[in-house]
């Protein structure tokens, strides 16, 4: 780096909007050789010590005046590459965050110990972009494994020279493929990069990534910002897992990110999974991404046989049980040929109490939270504070007495336990999860995502309280629904080996249809012209601001003369003192900057933050 470039432009780590810009400091002479694009510094701002990134460097020029210096470099090793630097601006400006809230999920906390092994830095040797890549997805059938179509994939990119990186929603999918791919090919030089690691082992990968030749990166979320200097291929699995949404901000999502890392790097892109997510239908129904279909998708070979309440019996009374006569019976002829699995949707013995006089939920007389059974025979407790209630009454009527109106699956093991004497009961959720089962003629009492894997197939399943799962008030119940019960259907053994699936609903609801008819995009697609219909994502990009009142009413006064905007509110949380504003737009880049444009403003302006979630997991 030549020595008259010793203006270092470097990006304050602050979340404050209106400093998310780039600032000069005068580079020591001292500092010169260590002080390089990509590395973390110390530098005074506002009479504060404080951590900023370079990003570039330049020359003294007459516009400059006297200039603060750089007071320390914190490390020598140029972590931030242009490639992931570029990257990051632009997930800060389509998501409404600063640029250094996006680094911080894309360069790890440095550990100081694991940079000393790191002496060597390899130059890789950049291949020009390839310009006949594509963007697709893949559905495939229940019972049909993807690892080796995968594979083959990242294969493919090796010969070419290039690299792959692919996602996973949890550490534990990471680490099968991983080990799947190290039994097929032991010369793929893969690592595992994900939050879920220890700092050290994190790190380390994230070293080796950056400095050496790796032919495919597996992680969750933030793998996406891996410093992969040759890309081929990002493949994301399960792309509509809220696992994919950062929960801080600016609340990214991993498959946007993906696609615009895709376009940025002209590789090809490709979301598989059991189903498609509404937004990447969205972009088949553009003609922006291919679908690609596999021979024989609704094969008895793939699918289980779907029995439903009205296809089982023609007694009205059995529609009102929990577990219906059918279901006991395909849990009885399921044990005689293997493993059988039950999902109920709730952890512990009861979820929800009731009033047994006027029906009115039983609440804690605290803080108003809803009580629980935690076991049988225990007094209620609160779900929010864990008060222990246990001389409860209710506040309506005075009744002592109370009923259970939702069942965990403590008390689920408890109902089976009496009906089958001497087979043994397993349960997977919350913090003891099961892998996988290793016992024969069981019964594995799981929560959703939680179902342990069984290596022959479970003989049959029971889904339980599907009210529950259909019920829930959220953008996202239909969708995640469908995954949930079709990642299930992939754990048991298909229609052709006596496979059977029990659903507690009826075969009219949509999720049960699509499961019936052996085609989870068709109900994909009806919701995506359902979402058409009420002007929300993927139709639109959709934009929740929540803040003060009366910065959301400013913001309110901005849109809402435009008629190509449509505006959900403001809805007011008295409790919070904040309120909230849902904007559907059109006219994305435009609504964006006007709206980071008065968020600078009421940053400069010291007023409380306004917190933006562009194209949100839910609606909330």
């Amino acid at each position: 780096m030549s020595r008259h470039l010793n203006i270092a432009r470097v990006v304050i780590d602050s979340p404050l909007p209106h400093l998310d810009r780039l600032f000069d400091y005068e580079i020591p002479e001292e500092l010169s050789e260590t002080c390089q694009p990509g590395t973390k510094v110390k530098v005074k701002f506002s009479n504060r010590n404080m951590e900023a990134w370079v990003v570039d460097r330049t020359q003294l020029t007459s516009h400059h005046k006297k200039l603060a210096p750089i007071s320390k470099v914190i490390s020598n090793y140029p972590v931030l590459t242009p490639d992931v630097l570029a990257l990051c601006q632009v997930v800060a400006d389509h998501f409404l965050g600063n640029l250094c809230d996006v680094l911080r999920f894309a360069i790890p906390p440095r550990q100081a110990k694991i940079e000393k092994n790191h002496t060597e830095i390899l130059k890789i040797t950049k291949d020009e972009p390839n310009d006949n890549f594509s963007y697709s997805s893949i559905t495939f059938p229940p019972r049909l494994s993807f690892e080796q179509e995968i594979m083959q994939k990242i294969e493919n990119q090796i010969k070419a020279n290039r690299q792959s990186l692919v996602m996973f929603p949890n550490i534990t999918l990471v680490e099968d493929f991983v080990q799947k791919i190290k039994n097929n090919n032991s010369d793929i030089n893969v690592r595992i990069l994900s939050a879920e690691q220890e700092a050290g082992v994190r790190y380390q990968a994230f070293l080796d990534i950056l400095r050496q030749n790796i032919d495919v990166v597996v992680g969750t979320r933030n793998a996406i910002f891996s410093p992969l200097s040759n890309l081929g291929l990002i493949a994301i699995w399960d792309d509509a897992d809220e696992n994919y949404f950062s929960p801080q901000s600016p609340y990214w999502n991993a498959r946007e990110v993906a696609i615009t890392r895709a376009k940025i790097c002209k590789c090809e892109f490709i979301s598989f999974g059991k189903s498609e997510s509404i937004a990447v239908n969205e972009l088949i129904n553009q003609k922006q991404i291919d679908r690609i279909s596999i021979q024989d998708y609704q094969s008895n070979k793939y699918w289980p046989q779907v029995l439903t309440l009205d296809n089982s019996t023609s007694d009205p009374t059995e529609r009102v049980k929990r577990i219906p006569s059918k279901a006991w019976q395909v849990i009885k002829d399921g044990l005689e040929n293997g493993n059988v699995l039950i999902q109920v949707p709730r952890l512990g013995y009861s979820s929800n109490l009731q009033c047994s006089n006027c029906k009115e939920s039983a609440r804690c007389v605290d803080c108003n939270g809803p009580l629980i059974l935690k076991q049988k025979n225990s007094a209620p407790e609160c779900k929010w504070c864990a008060r222990i209630a246990s001389k409860w009454k209710c506040k309506f009527c005075e009744s002592k007495d109370f009923r259970i109106t939702v069942i965990g699956q403590t008390k689920t093991v408890e109902e089976l336990g009496k009906s089958f004497p001497g087979v043994k009961i397993l349960t997977s959720g919350g913090s003891s999860i099961l892998r996988q089962v290793d016992t024969d003629n069981s019964i594995i009492v799981a929560t959703p995502g939680a179902e342990p894997k069984e290596i022959n197939g479970y003989s049959a399943a029971v889904l339980l309280d599907a009210y529950l799962l259909l019920g829930v008030p959220s953008l996202a119940a239909t969708e995640e629904s469908l995954r949930k019960w079709i990642n299930l259907f992939s754990l048991v053994k298909p229609q052709s080996e006596g496979g059977k699936v029990y659903i507690t609903s009826d075969s009219t609801n949509r999720v049960v249809q699509s499961l019936i008819k052996r085609d989870p995009n068709w109900l994909i697609d009806s919701e995506r012209k359902l979402r058409h219909d009420t002007k929300l994502h993927p139709s639109l990009q959709t934009i929740s601001l929540k803040g003060d009142l009366v910065e959301i009413s400013q913001l309110n006064e901005l849109f809402k003369s435009d008629e190509q905007i449509s505006i959900l509110g403001p809805r007011i949380f008295e409790k919070e003192e904040l309120a909230q504003i849902v904007i559907a737009t059109p006219k994305v880049s435009d609504t964006l900057n006007k709206i980071r444009a008065e968020i600078i403003k009421f940053s400069a302006a010291r007023t409380k933050p306004v917190r933006a979630h562009v194209n949100a997991y839910d609606i909330d």
